[in-house]
């Protein structure tokens, strides 16, 4: 348990700066780490059931570091500003399916039978379509404020589903996939980030001369947070799939960076296409 919260410690101390400095270099190159190392550790994961060669591994994790940079230096760009909305999306469209797919087999409605090749390529989507998100986001109207709402909704969530299906958990949520996670860690995980998320709304307009949509903004954490509890079973399921516990050793105490990091990788996307239909601050 120290581990964990020193490692939490630690990455939110990364993370405030940079979440500061969205509107610089700092967002593609935090995202294209957390790209890099999500293609690294599903490429050690399938190893011991793909021919995938060195080379191969290199270039799957160079295309999905690279999408943040492409999605930063087209979108700040007004030459390029409808690419910059357009890409994004027809990517989150990909996502989505790719999201779906792996839902299934989360709820038993599709037998794990894809082989390890194929894999690597579904999460070439799942983890370029977050990252190329992140980076809209923040070029959408007070992205910079709106962006934070990923690891809210996600860090909040898993945080407070543990904490509540630690006294009241009762009745198992999917123990097939996650045999720690409860029905009722899973609702009061929801209900605390919504809370949170009117919580962060409220700061953020007595922090500056915006307005808050709170309804809009507690709908989005209800959405997020149900989002980001299927993201970390799809990345459970995956795990099953090829019979490791964690992705990787990067955080003591939180594994890999799939670990730490597959729910606010669920989540992004969605929070981009929220975030052109909500206006969150006015």
């Amino acid at each position: 348990m120290l581990k964990r919260i020193i490692t939490s410690v630690l990455l939110v101390a990364i993370l405030v700066p940079a979440l500061i400095f969205f509107d610089t270099p700092v967002t593609p190159v935090l995202w294209g780490i957390i790209a890099l190392f999500s293609m690294y550790e599903t490429s050690e994961c399938i190893k011991n059931k793909s021919q995938l060669s060195g080379g191969a591994t290199l270039l799957f994790c160079v295309l999905a570091a690279a999408c943040p940079f492409l999605q930063y230096y087209i979108g700040w760009s007004s030459e390029h500003a409808d690419t910059a909305i357009w890409t994004p999306s027809l990517l989150t469209a990909a996502f989505a399916a790719v999201f779906i797919l792996y839902a299934l087999g989360v709820f038993g409605a599709l037998k794990p039978n894809r082989s390890p090749v194929s894999e690597i390529c579904l999460m070439l989507v799942y983890v370029s379509a977050a990252s190329m998100t992140a980076v809209a986001i923040t070029q959408r109207p007070h992205g910079g404020f709106i962006l934070p709402m990923v690891f809210i909704a996600s860090w909040a969530t898993d945080s407070f589903a543990y904490l509540c299906g630690s006294f009241f958990g009762k009745h198992k949520l999917i123990p097939s996939v996650s045999p720690k996670k409860t029905v009722e860690g899973s609702v009061g995980g929801t209900v605390m980030a919504v809370a949170i998320f009117a919580l962060y709304g409220f700061i953020v307009s007595a922090a500056t001369e915006l307005t808050a949509d709170y309804i809009a903004i507690c709908c989005t954490g209800a959405c997020l947070s149900i989002i980001s509890q299927i993201g970390d079973l799809n990345a459970s399921f995956i795990k099953r799939t090829y019979g490791i516990k964690d992705f990787g050793k990067l955080f003591p105490g939180h594994g890999g960076m799939l670990d730490r990091f597959d729910s606010v990788i669920a989540v992004t996307p969605l929070l981009f296409v929220f975030s052109m239909i909500f206006s969150y601050f006015s």
